[in-house]
This record gives structure tokens, C-alpha cells and sequence, in this order.
């Protein structure tokens, strides 16, 4: 159940709004720390302690983010070693327009009795 929910989530996220599902987690950790405006800012340790990816893994993604004008990186004022990474408005307006395809395909998932019994019969 995880790999086709996962499957179809990048394939869905991909082709109705051009994001990556590791694309899309990163923007609705951010769209959490931010309190869904744009301008807030988390810390890049925060959004790696609540990711699955390693440490270059989460650079790159956010490096396409950042290339496609959704995020962008700041230094901290006080600590140089802390780097912040900030939602831009264009950022909010794709992730408030991938949520409810997010939804729909978990929603599809989690909620469909022949899907649950297929994982069933798997484990």
C-alpha cells in the first residue's frame, strides 16, 4: 500500500503542478513552521529532523525549490552555522494548489476497502 500511495502521489503532484513529492513535503513543512504565509522561515536542521531524506538528499531537493523560485535560503542573523529556509509567495500559491491533490490520493488510499485489502493480504 505505501509504494503505490507513494507512487501515485509523485505521479500525480509531477504532472498537475511540476512538484516532486519530497518537492511537496518540504513546502508543507514549511507551509507548518510558516503558519501557511509566505516570509516565515524554519531552520533547515528543523525540516531535516521531520524528513526522510539524508542531509544532500534535502539540499538538492530544496536547491530545484529554490531554482524554481518556491523557497528561499537565508543565514541566521546571530548564528552563522544556522541556515533558514523561507516560503516565497510563489511557493504558497503552488502548494496551496497541490494540497487538495495530495489529499484526494491519500484520501483514494486510505479510505478505499479494496486497497486496505490488498495490504492485508501482503502482510
Amino acid at each position: 500500500m505505501y509504494h503505490n500511495t507513494s507512487c501515485e502521489l509523485e505521479n500525480e503532484l509531477q504532472a498537475r503542478h511540476d512538484l516532486g513529492l519530497s518537492e511537496f513535503e518540504v513546502l508543507l513543512i514549511l507551509g507548518r513552521a510558516c503558519g501557511d504565509k509566505a516570509g516565515g522561515k524554519a531552520r533547515m536542521k528543523d525540516i531535516e529532523a521531520e524528513m526522510y531524506l539524508s542531509q544532500s538528499a534535502l539540499s538538492r531537493t530544496v536547491t530545484r525549490l529554490e531554482k524554481a523560485g518556491l523557497v528561499t535560503r537565508a543565514a541566521c542573523d546571530f548564528d552563522r552555522r544556522a541556515n533558514f529556509l523561507m516560503l516565497t509567495p510563489a511557493g504558497l500559491e503552488r502548494f496551496e494548489a497541490a494540497k487538495p491533490t495530495h489529499r484526494a490520493v491519500l484520501v483514494k488510499h486510505l479510505t478505499d476497502p479494496a486497497a486496505s485489502a490488498r495490504a492485508e493480504a501482503c502482510a
